[in-house]
């Protein structure tokens, strides 16, 4: 039975949720490990929280890791615990299962045990929320920090990167003769050999299988833990199909571990499957055979395999619909100017925001029109979005000018609850205030801008904190803002939401880059056919809310407008599926063109996601803007 920690009444173990409150149950799982008195962890109380723990730590104490024998542990050691029993003395950790060693388990190297958290929303004893305060030190050598196990560093050191392929590492401490790690519960996920025999397994999908492992493979090697990835049950495959480790297992039982090792495993696995890729079995002939006995060969022969399968001809990048041409001011439109010449290479211009621009150019028009749909499977609307236009015009008998200091802001909410829609409503009340009381003249630079949305991020986080909302229904909320200051213009974003913007010369551009693991991928190295055959690639890793701000990376981009310019705000709902690459000359270049009215462009590209998607809420900003030279200061160039 688990009592719930919130109403205390007594739950069948099999219960996910509550059966009187319909709480969470969450269930952890305890390794007991024989203890390391002259080695641990120490917390810093004045470490930075940009630092990481490195993934090598200490070569010294890892040696003498790997070198020393660990005898495994006695009974009277532990002791006998019945079930219901407190774990540790903070009594925080309850037994769900007694712990009863006797005789014919003294050659135990871990004592596993399953435990229920009775202070679930008590995040302060997090180590991965703390991971940044560690560091790898000698017992005799922490002058009286807190220590906690040597063994509990690789999750630290490598859960950032590879969770949620490592397991949580929620809590560790260090008894008299033992240590106890308290790491996520995996017995409910299926063994990796179950699924791997199964014929709806994707052949694919073991492309990726196989690299995540070979990651693993070289992260490990610093912490004597490949042992981890060649014990068959060790290995499961979470909802997503992702390869997951039950836990770490470290030397120093063996140490000498080769890439032939896991070969063999592989071959266990193709053998299984009838459905197994040709290549793939040849491969790990290879591997098993020691022709291919380098990380990084293997992983260029994992990619091409992917890459002979096709595996990321979908999200290949956009090719402008529009081709460039070499005369720059050709496409441009403006009248007296059709004569001049000016090509890039004359120029030296790299890209049309590049500082090195030749002509200054002057607003002569700013249109703006937004809208929002719940979609068809919806049936609620978590998207939220605000506009703020204020343009100034200026006119003599010889010359005329416009200036504009306009703001766009676009949330696409999550999370239990209608967290969502708060969520999204917080972080543009939020920025809307923020910039009426500190947006000036100019446009915000990088830092103004980050201090903005972190403010966003805490309104969100702290009600998540009052509210106790845990996992997924913890409220969040992605952000596209834009804000425009002439002829200038900067973006910033978190998650998925995107700016696209559309010019006749160079066509359609997604100025964004999605923050989602499949993108993370790429940006560590790992190949796009890989990045993106991962079950979790489109799975977000910035939102604002669900975190504190010390987790939050906005990005930023700056842009010159030198041409006439539409730009496009959006939810994911709009951008799914490639549908505004595909139908940009249909719903985007008439509306630059002047062929279709903004706020008649703005309805057909809600109908449209509706008609091509519809699974999701649907919100667009549009804005258009035309420019031309400023002959006034062109003398001047």
């Amino acid at each position: 039975m688990i009592i719930c920690p919130y109403c205390q009444f007594n739950n069948p173990i099999e219960h996910k949720f509550c059966q009187s409150c319909g709480s969470p149950l969450q269930l952890w799982r305890a390794l007991i490990l024989p203890g390391k008195p002259s080695i641990a962890l120490a917390v810093d109380e004045t470490t930075g929280p940009e630092m990481e723990p490195s993934t090598s730590g200490n070569p010294e104490i890892w040696q003498q890791v790997a070198s020393d024998n660990i005898d495994p542990i006695a009974a009277e050691v532990v002791g006998t615990r019945a079930a219901g029993d407190w774990l540790g003395s903070q009594q925080r950790y309850r037994l769900i299962e007694p712990i009863a060693l006797n005789a014919d388990s003294q050659n135990q190297k871990v004592v596993e045990v399953q435990v229920t958290d009775t202070k679930p929303n008590d995040m302060a004893s997090s180590l991965v929320e703390q991971r940044h305060r560690f560091s790898l030190v000698e017992i005799d050598q922490a002058d009286g920090k807190s220590h906690f196990p040597l063994m509990a560093y690789p999750y630290l050191a490598l859960h950032s990167r590879f969770f949620p392929s490592i397991p949580e590492l929620q809590n560790a401490w260090i008894e008299a003769d033992y240590s106890v790690l308290i790491v996520e519960d995996r017995r409910h996920l299926p063994d990796l050999l179950t699924i791997w025999q199964q014929a709806t397994l994707d052949p694919l999908q073991q492309v990726h299988s196989f690299y995540v492992m070979v990651e693993l493979w070289d992260a490990m090697a610093a912490f004597k833990g490949q042992g981890s990835l060649l014990n068959i049950s060790n290995l499961c495959m979470d909802e997503d199909q992702i390869v997951c480790l039950r836990c770490i297992e470290m030397g120093p039982y063996r140490n000498d571990y080769r890439l032939a090792d896991m070969g063999l495993l592989w071959q266990s696995l193709l053998q299984s499957n009838s459905q197994s890729l040709s290549d793939l079995i040849g491969l790990a002939t290879q591997v098993t055979e020691g022709q291919i006995d380098v990380i990084d060969s293997l992983k260029e022969a994992l990619v091409a395999i992917a890459d002979r399968y096709q595996l990321g001809t979908d999200i290949a990048p956009a090719v402008s619909e529009t081709p460039a041409e070499s005369n720059v001011l050709a496409d441009l439109d403006i009248p007296g100017l059709e004569g001049i010449d000016i090509s890039s290479e004359d120029t030296g211009m790299d890209s049309i925001d590049s500082p090195t621009m030749v002509l200054p150019m002057k607003l002569t028009g700013l249109e703006d029109a937004g809208q929002s749909h719940v979609g068809q499977q919806r049936d609620h609307n978590e998207d939220n979005y605000f506009i703020q236009s204020a343009l100034s015009r200026q006119e003599t008998l010889s010359t005329q000018t416009l200036d504009a200091k306009c703001a766009y802001i676009l949330c696409d909410g999550m999370g239990g609850h209608s967290g969502g829609e708060v969520a999204s409503q917080l972080a543009v009340d939020t920025l809307r205030e923020y910039l009426d009381d500190h947006w000036d003249a100019e446009l915000p630079d990088e830092k103004e801008l980050r201090h903005s949305i972190g403010l966003a991020n805490q309104v969100i986080y702290e009600k998540n904190q009052i509210e106790e909302r845990t996992g997924s229904a913890r409220m969040g909320t992605t952000l596209v803002m834009l804000l425009v200051k002439g002829t200038t213009a900067v973006a910033a974003h978190v998650g998925d939401s995107r700016l696209y913007r559309y010019t006749k010369r160079l066509g359609l551009q997604q100025i964004t880059v999605d923050h989602e693991v499949g993108q993370r991928e790429i940006k560590r190295g790992v190949e796009p056919a890989i990045a993106y055959a991962r079950p979790d690639a489109y799975q977000l890793t910035q939102a604002l809310g669900p975190c504190g701000e010390e987790a939050l990376e906005p990005s930023f981009n700056y842009l010159n407008l030198t041409e006439d310019t539409l730009l496009l705000l959006c939810s994911d709902g709009l951008s799914d599926d490639r549908l505004l690459e595909t139908h940009c000359s249909t719903h985007i270049e008439p509306i630059l063109r002047g062929h279709k009215g903004i706020e008649e462009g703005v309805a057909d590209l809600i109908e449209l996601a509706n008609e091509q998607n519809g699974h999701d809420n649907i919100t667009a900003l549009v804005v258009k803007l035309k420019v031309k030279p400023d002959l006034s200061k062109l003398q001047s160039v």
